[in-house]
């Protein structure tokens, strides 16, 4: 059985470490190039690797999703430590560095549907998978509001190879209490290895692949969970443009961390309420459209920071009781040997769209304004919610 404390704490470490990293890389890559251009390459490659996901749930599926989650993060491990050396001894050479990084971000894509996979084999109550994903939302929570902190106050007297190489003992301690929590999860995934013995090869690999998304066009909630976050993902990105514009012009660059710490704030009260209910697709899909509410009031409010900040937080909430839901739903309705092929195929919906509405975001906020572009998310969020809303009662 999963040791849930050791699963939680291990997911707190390494989750720090993993916002520590993320932060301080891009830091690092500003100052050492000093062009943005570059920086934006980078991050295109990161949401390049998630978007692509849907290719990697044949190969996850095929495996032990236990010795897949341990292996990615054995990677990550690896990686980390590699990358620590590449910028303290090579620091000229920030190609290899984005290679690493590059890599880097794989591991999460591995490990992720592996990870949620193993809480399907061991947790068999709906209302405990619902109440698991919200702890899990709320630690992922905390340590983005750690390492938005943490790097800042880092940073003043550490370099930045000697903050990645904090990272990397934190992966390697959140690794090794990820053993201690698994120590007694089979290694076959409650059989599921023996039931689906299948090797991908390139002979069956699209198929594979293909196999996901039917499996989503057959069941009503992920089909239509699929297409209203492929629609959310579209407006994600260009909210997140948002806050540093409006930062800008209001000439109080505090703001912009403001904006994020309440916006977090928001996640995990959401997070705490949604572990207290069933993960009903109506509930779900009321939130998802009341979470337009907020949005809508901005428009009113985008010179009263105070009252801005406020509906931020609300957003927040809203969007974190459905985010939450969601997940415990997808993983209810579906069948274990088709879990981590569903759920890649889920996240390249939900990330599909981050480089493109980045790009168009960009656009609008230089061409038309602040305003527009949350008009454009609202009707692309409240369709979103329409759709959950058709989703046919019997799935």
């Amino acid at each position: 059985m999963l040791k849930k404390k050791f699963y939680l704490i291990s997911r707190l470490v390494s989750g720090l470490g993993n916002s520590l990293y993320g932060l301080v890389f891009i830091w690092w890559l500003q100052t050492q190039t000093e062009s943005s251009f570059i920086v934006g390459i980078v991050n295109a490659i990161f949401s390049t690797t998630a978007a692509l996901s849907i290719f990697y749930g044949p190969i996850i599926d095929s495996h032990s999703y236990k010795k897949t989650s341990i292996v990615a993060m054995i990677w990550q491990v690896g990686l980390t430590f590699t990358l620590t050396a590449t910028i303290t001894f090579f620091a000229h050479n920030y190609l290899w560095a984005i290679l690493i990084a590059g890599t880097l971000s794989l591991c999460d894509e591995f490990f992720d549907p592996a990870d949620r996979a193993i809480l399907k084999g061991t947790l068999t109550k709906e209302n405990e998978m619902t109440s698991m994903i919200a702890q899990i939302n709320i630690v992922d929570q905390v340590v983005q509001i750690g390492g938005i902190a943490l790097s800042g106050a880092l940073l003043a007297f550490l370099t930045s190879g000697q903050i990645i190489f904090i990272c990397a003992c934190l992966s390697l301690l959140g690794l090794i209490l990820l053993l201690v929590a698994l120590d007694q999860v089979s290694s076959q995934d409650h059989e599921q290895v023996k039931k689906v013995s299948h090797t991908v090869t390139l002979a069956n690999y699209w198929q594979q692949v293909i196999s996901g998304y039917q499996y989503v066009r057959a069941n009503s909630f992920l089909q239509r969970y699929f297409w209203s976050s492929l629609l959310f993902s579209f407006a994600s990105p260009a909210l997140i443009l948002l806050l540093p514009r409006i930062a800008q012009k209001s000439g109080r660059p505090a703001l912009y961390s403001t904006f994020y710490l309440f916006l977090m704030a928001g996640f995990i009260l959401g997070a705490l309420l949604a572990g207290k209910m069933n993960a009903d697709t109506r509930i779900m899909a009321f939130s998802w459209i009341l979470s337009v509410v907020p949005l809508i009031l901005m428009l009113f409010f985008m010179t009263n920071m105070i009252a801005f900040v406020f509906l931020l937080f609300i957003f927040g909430i809203v969007t974190s009781i459905h985010n939450v839901l969601g997940e415990a739903k997808k993983q209810n309705v579906t069948e274990n040997q088709y879990l981590a092929r569903v759920l890649t195929t889920m996240r390249t919906g939900t990330e599909i769209g981050g480089p493109i509405a980045s790009i168009v975001a960009g656009a609008l906020l230089d061409r038309v304004g602040q305003q527009e572009l949350i008009i454009v998310c609202v009707i692309l969020i409240i369709l979103g919610g329409i759709n959950l809303l058709l989703v046919k009662p019997a799935d």
